[in-house]
C-alpha cells in the first residue's frame, strides 16, 4: 500500500507544471512568465501568460 502513495506523489509531481511552462509564445520569444514587474527593457507584454503574469525577456547569464 505504501507504494501507491509514492506512485501518486510521483505522478502528481510529474504532471505538475511550474507557472508559465505552458506559454509557448513567451518561451519562443526567449522570455518567461513573471508575477513581478519586468526590469527595464525586458517587458514583452502578456503574450500567452496567465491573466496576472507578464512575459519578461530573459537576461543573459541568468
Amino acid at each position: 500500500m505504501k507504494i501507491l502513495y509514492l506512485l501518486f506523489a510521483f505522478l502528481f509531481l510529474a504532471f505538475l507544471s511550474e507557472p508559465g511552462s505552458a506559454s509557448h509564445k513567451c518561451h519562443d520569444a526567449k522570455g518567461m512568465c513573471s508575477l513581478t514587474e519586468c526590469t527595464s527593457g525586458t517587458n514583452l507584454g502578456q503574450k500567452d501568460c496567465a491573466k496576472n503574469l507578464r512575459c519578461c525577456k530573459r537576461i543573459k547569464g541568468k
